[in-house]
């Protein structure tokens, strides 16, 4: 009985060390959706250190959705600040679903996480202050329920 808890033990170390591996990872963060359901004037800012201008960096907007989602996008604006005061929006389309309603990304249950691609390959033109706000732009007056979380991760190509 013993030798079979540390195998469990040892088991669930390694698999929490190989998901913890994420040595491209410069910024991630979640930021839960009250109620599951994100209104219009709620907007998710994410800030964040830009050490490095050297390297290249891919920017993700991560979604997370329940089946409850009514579309199979979502429209967000997208402004970026940066460490001078200047600005940069951008609107973007999120697909989140196949053209036959089967959710992309991963799926638990009911609920579905998927990192969508944004910038690819860019460098930082200066080191410091970035601030990213994600703000849904879907013409809905009671909000869009079925979005639980939305996030940002930014991470380096050449790692």
């Amino acid at each position: 009985m013993i030798n079979g808890s540390f195998k469990i033990i040892g088991i669930i170390l390694v698999l929490v060390g190989l998901v913890s591996c994420d040595g491209n990872k410069v910024f991630e963060e979640y930021i839960e959706v009250k109620k599951a359901n994100w209104q219009k004037e709620n907007v998710a800012s994410f800030e964040f250190e830009a050490k490095d201008t050297t390297v290249l960096h891919n920017l993700y907007i991560n979604i997370r959705n329940t089946g409850d989602y009514a579309y199979s996008n979502i429209y967000l604006f997208v402004t970026m600040k940066g460490p001078n005061g200047g600005l940069l929006k951008d609107t973007v389309n999120c697909v989140l679903a196949d053209n036959r309603g089967k959710w992309l990304g991963k799926g638990v249950g009911d609920l579905w996480d998927l990192r969508i691609p944004y910038v690819g390959g860019f460098k930082f033109a200066q080191s410091g202050k970035y601030i990213i706000s994600l703000e849904q732009a879907m013409r809905v007056e009671d909000g869009l329920k079925g979005i639980t979380d939305v996030g940002l991760r930014v991470e380096t190509t050449n790692k």
